[in-house]
Formats: structure tokens, C-alpha cells, sequence
């Protein structure tokens, strides 16, 4: 698991452009097919459009990218698409702009900055997410302690996410990857070693980027 930046759902921008309509478009994608299921979808939804042109990041490491310039001139399109993209620190994403041509000609430059401003504003218009490996680990305690535990444990700034209440308190607490020592040796001191946590799984914990 790597610390990445990804988009939490679909976002839009339009710009104008010398009567040329920018339809920025942006949306979180996990998989190719999935990105490929959308570029679809948008063809048959904007059937009518000069072009619809894409650009996609996808991987935790940003490993696989693609782009199209869909009948624009090489390069104006689907390069600096791709590009804002990268520029944008954001992986597990997709840029799709659709142009509907105005009747005036743009030229190489105007191209390139219209699909590049189009990738940026569509991403600063997004919800952000910073998505940072955790550790989730499960333990049983009795009830004499699960105060005290709980007020550490929140202290600490881990987070308790089920609790299950029966003969003894069962909780799941997600730990940041690179403090699970820090919590393994909390949880040890405060029971004098009788809670022995064991992990549970992996996940992401997702920090809001403003």
C-alpha cells in the first residue's frame, strides 16, 4: 500500500473559448475498464460534440496513463490533458473534455492551453483526498479498562472504529502505518501485557486535501 492522491467522486468545469465550449470533466476511476466504461458512456451522451478527448492517471505508484486527442491535432489534446493531470499530484483519475466547436480556429497553442486550463479547473473544482496506508488491528479487553483504553487510544489519534460490547469489549482500532509499534506498546503498558492486539487487515485512512 502507497500514500497517494486521488479525486472523491465527479467533477465539472466549462470554459469558452472563442465561442468554443470546454466541457472539463473529472471523474475517481480504479481500473482501465472501469475509465474505458466511462469514455463510452460520454460518447453516447455527447454524441453531438467536435470532439471528446481523455487523459487518465491509474495506480497507487501512478503506473498506468493514457490519452486520446480524438481528432484534434497531435498533441494539443490528449498530451496536455495528461499532463495537467500529473501536475495535479492526483492519481486513480480520469479527464475527459468535450469541445463543441465555436467556427473560429484555435491554432497549436490555443489548443494545448484551452484541454490543459479545461484538466485544471475541472480538478480544482474536485473533493481531494490524501489516502495514506493504516494497520487495523482487533483485541479484547476487560470492561475496567475500556475507559481508560478508549481515552489513549482517541489520545493518541488513532482511530476505534466497531466496538462490540459482550463479556468483554472487543474493538477495532486503525493504526498509521509506521505507528503500529507506538500503539502496540501503549495498549501493553496500560494492561501490563494482558491485551495483545493482533492485526486484523489493511486499509487507507483518507485526509481531506483543501
Amino acid at each position: 500500500m502507497t500514500e497517494h492522491s486521488t479525486a472523491t467522486g465527479y467533477a465539472e468545469a466549462e470554459l469558452v473559448i472563442k465561442k468554443s465550449r470546454f466541457i472539463g470533466k473529472l471523474w475517481h476511476v480504479e481500473t482501465e475498464q472501469e475509465a474505458k466504461e466511462i469514455i463510452e458512456a460520454n460518447k453516447k451522451e455527447c454524441w453531438d460534440a467536435t470532439h471528446n478527448c481523455y487523459a487518465m492517471v491509474i495506480g497507487k505508484q501512478r503506473e498506468f496513463m493514457r490519452m486520446s486527442d480524438d481528432g484534434e491535432p497531435q498533441g494539443t489534446a490528449g498530451v496536455p490533458m495528461l499532463e495537467a493531470l500529473k501536475m495535479s499530484g492526483l492519481t486513480d483519475v480520469l479527464a475527459i473534455v468535450t469541445r463543441y466547436f465555436g467556427g473560429v480556429l484555435l491554432g497549436a497553442g490555443g489548443l494545448v492551453r484551452a484541454y490543459t486550463k479545461s484538466v485544471s479547473e475541472a480538478v480544482a473544482a474536485a473533493g481531494k483526498v490524501r489516502r495514506s496506508p493504516a494497520l487495523v488491528f482487533s483485541m479484547e479487553l476487560p470492561y475496567t479498562l475500556w475507559g481508560r483504553a478508549e481515552a489513549v487510544i482517541s489520545g493518541e489519534g488513532f482511530a476505534i472504529g466497531g466496538v462490540e460490547y459482550s463479556d468483554v469489549v472487543k474493538v477495532c482500532v486503525t493504526v498509521p502505518k509506521g505507528r503500529e509499534g507506538r500503539f502496540l506498546k501503549t495498549m501493553s503498558e496500560l494492561s501490563a501485557g494482558a491485551v495483545v492486539p493482533r492485526k486484523a487487515g489493511e486499509q487507507y485512512i483518507e485526509t481531506k486535501i483543501i
